[in-house]
């Protein structure tokens, strides 16, 4: 699957330093930072509000950045944006910002990624519940025969 953001230059430097420092590519870099930010994820108490967009600048500081990603990834972000009610661009910015000089510091540089993406519905009390599966839990032989009528896989 294939998508673009509008990406300010000193972010996409910072993540090509990175990437050719690592010998990891800048859509491997891109998608190490969401999944560091999937993992620190608080409480959504965003619900009503608008989403948020980085702020404008000079033509010359933004870059369109064209990735090529699996379907359950695409879906990550897409998730991360209704989430943190930010734009996917505005999100890599934050990642960035927070997170990938310790990325790089430390072990995070492994291709051990979130595979594969579950979404199940389920009614409880006449209430629609959503579930959104960012991997495969442990007991998912439960899940399947529990929910196997509202299962979606990516």
């Amino acid at each position: 699957m294939e998508t673009t953001v509008n990406m300010r230059t000193d972010i996409l430097k910072r993540i090509s330093r990175a990437a050719a420092l690592h010998g990891i590519s800048r859509t491997g870099i891109i998608l190490l930072i969401v999944k560091e930010m999937m993992k620190r994820l608080p409480d959504p108490d965003t619900a009503g509000a608008m989403v948020r967009y980085q702020t404008d600048g000079k033509p010359d500081d933004w870059h369109a950045f064209h990735l090529r990603i699996r379907m359950d990834e695409y879906e990550y972000l897409l998730d991360l944006r209704k989430l943190f009610k930010m734009s996917v661009s505005l999100i890599i910015a934050y990642g960035v910002e927070r997170y990938l000089d310790k990325l790089m510091r430390g072990t995070g540089t492994d291709n051990n990624r979130f595979t594969n993406y579950m979404v199940i519905r389920e009614i409880v009390d006449s209430i629609i519940c959503w579930k959104l599966y960012w991997g495969y839990p442990h007991n998912i032989s439960k899940h399947i025969q529990i929910f196997q009528d509202s299962v979606t896989w990516l």
